[in-house]
C-alpha cells in the first residue's frame, strides 16, 4: 500500500512526520504523492495554524471522495483538541495524538481518536523528508519556559532532552548517508539537558562538543536559541569552529522591559542590548535572525514605536514577526487590553516593511564575497538555493549561476544582493565542492 505524508507547521514537526514514515516503510508501505493512505500531521500552535490544519484535512478528505483511501490525522491539532476532534472531523477516520507515536505501527489500520499524556521524544530511525545535502536533528521535546502567550508546553508537554549519545549517534548514520548539512532544532535548544538532575556537562554546548568530534565534512546550525540560554561560552564555540555556521537564531519577541514581563520572558532591553553587543563583538560577521509578537494585550502605540526603533537600531539580518493571537487557557488570554485586528495587523506590516529595508541593506555587506551555496532544486536552466547564511524555509533564496546539481554544496562569489535572496556565480570552471 502507497501512502502520502502532509506535514504542516515547524521542522520539530517534520522530523515527527519522519519517523513516522519510517515507521510505515518498515511496515510495507511505500511513499508516494497519490497513496491510499493519506496522513496529516497537523500544527496547532496558534488560531491560524490550527485553521490551516483543519482547511487541510477537508481538501484531503474532499480529494478522496470516492476513492478508497484512508485519512489518518496526527500532531499538534489532536494533542491539543482531542476527543472533539471525531465530531468536527467525521471524514476522518484516525486521530493519533504525539504521545501515542510509539504505538503508531499497531494504531494505524484502526479507526477512532487515540491520545495519550504520555511524552514522546524518539526521532530515529527516520525516513528524511527533506532534500539531500540537507536534514534537522531534533534534540529535544516540549519546553520548560512558560511564556504567558505559548501553547506550546501544553501540547509539547514539559522538557525531555534527548541523549547526547543517541543524538550523535543519529547524526553519524545520517552523515553516513550523504547529509552535510545539520540544521539543530528544538522548542529552546539552549534548554538542552537542563531539566536533568546534576551537572554532567550534558548540555547544549557538551553536545555541540561531541557532535564536532565526529570526523567529517560538514556544518552545524543552531535555532530557537533563548536569550536566556546564549551565553558567553556558546557565542565563543560557535564563533571557533568553522564547522558551525555563525548564525544566532534569537526570538526577541519584544524590546520594552514591561511587555517583556507580561510575555514571561525573563529579561530585559537592556539584557538584549549586551546580548546583541557581544555577538557582534566576537562574531563580526554572525547572521542574526528573530522574530517579534506585535499587538500583544496593553502594546501601547509608544511602546510599538520603541519596539522598531530598537529593530532600526539593532538590525537583524533576518526577522519574522507574528501577531499576536488570544489562545485559549494561556495567561496572556486573560490579560486586559486586546487590542483591535486592524490596529494588529497595521503593526505587523509597518514591522515588516522596516525589515525589509533592514534585511535588503544587510545583505549588501556581502556582495563580492565568497560563500558557500546549497543546490536545493532546478527548473530548465534556473537553479536555486541557500548560500549558508540563510537558514532553510525561514530565509531568502541564492539564485545561482554555473554548472551544478541539485544536492551539491558549492563555492561561489555573491554577485548580487536583492530584497532578502542573492544571485551567487559559482567560482572557477567547476565551483568547489565540500
Amino acid at each position: 500500500m502507497k501512502f502520502k505524508m502532509v506535514s504542516l507547521g515547524c521542522p520539530k514537526n517534520l522530523v515527527d512526520s519522519e519517523y513516522l514514515a519510517h515507521v510505515l516503510a518498515e511496515k510495507g508501505y511505500e511513499l508516494s504523492d497519490d497513496g491510499e493512505l493519506v496522513i496529516v500531521n497537523t500544527c496547532a500552535f496558534i488560531e491560524d495554524a490550527a485553521k490551516e490544519s483543519i482547511e487541510t484535512i477537508i481538501q484531503a478528505a474532499s480529494a478522496e471522495e470516492g476513492a478508497k483511501r484512508r485519512l489518518v490525522v496526527t500532531g499538534c491539532l489532536v494533542e491539543r483538541y482531542g476527543k472533539e476532534l471525531p465530531e468536527l472531523l467525521p471524514e476522518v477516520d484516525l486521530f493519533v495524538g504525539r504521545g501515542c507515536y510509539g504505538e503508531f505501527e499497531r494504531l494505524i489500520e484502526g479507526k477512532g481518536c487515540f491520545t495519550s499524556e504520555k511524552l514522546f521524544c524518539e526521532t530515529y530511525p527516520r525516513r528524511v523528508l527533506t532534500q539531500p545535502p540537507s536534514t534537522y536533528l531534533k534534540i529535544q521535546e516540549g519546553c520548560r519556559n512558560r511564556c504567558t502567550y505559548c501553547t506550546i508546553p501544553g501540547i509539547r508537554g514539559p522538557l525531555v532532552s534527548r541523549g547526547s549519545d543517541e543524538v550523535r549517534a543519529e547524526f553519524e548514520a545520517l552523515l553516513s548517508r550523504g547529509f552535510k548539512e545539520f540544521t539543530i532544532v528544538g522548542q529552546d535548544t539552549t534548554s538542552f539537558g537542563k531539566e536533568r538532575d546534576g551537572d554532567t556537562g550534558d548540555d547544549i554546548k557538551g553536545l555541540l562538543r561531541k557532535l564536532l568530534a565526529v570526523k567529517g565534512d560538514y556544518l552545524l546550525r543552531l535555532l530557537y536559541m533563548h536569550p536566556r540560554g546564549l551565553d558567553e561560552e556558546l557565542i565563543d564555540l560557535i564563533a571557533s569552529e568553522e564547522r558551525v555556521i555563525k548564525y544566532f537564531d534569537v526570538p526577541i519577541q519584544h524590546s520594552e522591559d514591561r511587555v517583556l514581563s507580561l510575555m514571561g520572558r525573563g529579561y530585559t532591553k537592556q539584557d538584549l542590548e549586551s546580548l546583541v553587543t557581544k555577538i557582534r563583538g566576537r562574531v563580526p560577521d554572525a547572521v542574526l535572525r528573530t522574530t517579534v509578537i506585535v499587538g500583544f494585550p496593553g502594546e501601547t502605540e509608544e511602546e510599538f514605536a520603541r519596539l522598531c526603533d530598537f529593530l532600526g537600531t539593532w538590525r537583524f539580518d533576518n526577522l519574522g514577526a507574528f501577531i499576536y493571537s488570544k489562545e485559549e487557557g494561556t495567561p496572556a488570554a486573560r490579560l486586559k487590553g486586546h487590542l483591535r485586528k486592524g490596529v494588529k495587523r497595521a503593526r505587523f506590516q509597518k514591522v515588516m516593511e522596516l525589515q525589509k529595508e533592514i534585511s535588503k541593506e544587510r545583505l549588501k555587506r556581502l556582495k563580492g564575497t565568497r560563500a558557500k551555496v546549497i543546490v536545493e532544486s532546478q527548473e530548465g536552466e534556473r537553479k536555486i538555493g541557500r548560500i549558508v547564511q540563510q537558514a532553510p524555509d525561514v530565509d531568502g533564496l541564492a539564485f545561482i549561476q554555473g554548472e551544478c546539481r541539485v544536492g551539491e554544496i558549492r563555492e561561489g562569489i555573491i554577485a548580487e544582493t536583492l530584497d532578502y535572496d542573492v544571485i551567487i556565480r559559482l567560482g572557477g570552471s567547476n565551483g568547489t565542492d565540500t
